[in-house]
């Protein structure tokens, strides 16, 4: 019952910032097909159960070596691609997959627990003087940092982490 409230919670907030012609409170953007990383990340990957995948990686082959999903996936109209959304949900963090020049690719992770954290540390809940020394450059690009085509972002609130979003790079930078 709990999991399946969070994804609700999880779908309407996404769907409150769709409202504001926004993506999960960033600016639509536009997505070069042509883009892909090719898993070159610099510093803005993700890692999981020893899988490191990162924005524009190929859903399927970042699915097929993840443990199983704790729900269902979750499709819904996107804000920011000419595709639907598709959310995944495991343990401690969601995938956001779209298709982009007919592949199904990842577009957005989020952390959602404190049962996973970024390679640099970062976990919710966490101090934000403590995210501060985890990974400095975060903090000096404003908590929002972008890397090629990758985006992170953390919402800081009451002095801690309660936030922490990859997503596609705003066209231009």
């Amino acid at each position: 019952m709990k999991k399946r409230f969070l994804i609700l919670l999880a779908a309407l907030l996404f769907a409150a910032g769709c409202a504001n012609g926004t993506a999960g409170g960033t600016e639509a953007v536009f997505v070069d097909p042509n883009a892909v990383r090719g898993g070159e990340y610099g510093t803005l990957y993700f890692e999981a159960n020893g899988v490191r995948f990162g924005i524009y990686d190929e859903t399927e082959q970042v699915l097929a070596s993840l443990p199983r999903e704790i729900a269902d996936p979750y499709v819904e109209k996107s804000c920011a691609f000419e595709s639907e959304d598709v959310i995944h949900f495991f343990e401690g963090f969601e995938i956001t997959a779209n298709e982009i020049d007919g592949t199904s690719r990842i577009t957005g992770i989020r952390i959602t627990s404190d049962l996973v954290s970024t390679p640099q540390g970062l976990t919710i809940g966490m101090r934000e003087a403590d995210a501060k020394a985890a990974f400095a450059a975060l903090y000096e690009a404003g908590w929002n940092l972008v890397d090629g085509t990758a985006q992170l972002s953390v919402v800081i609130g009451d002095g801690v982490v309660k936030e922490i979003v990859y997503g596609v790079a705003p066209q231009g930078n």
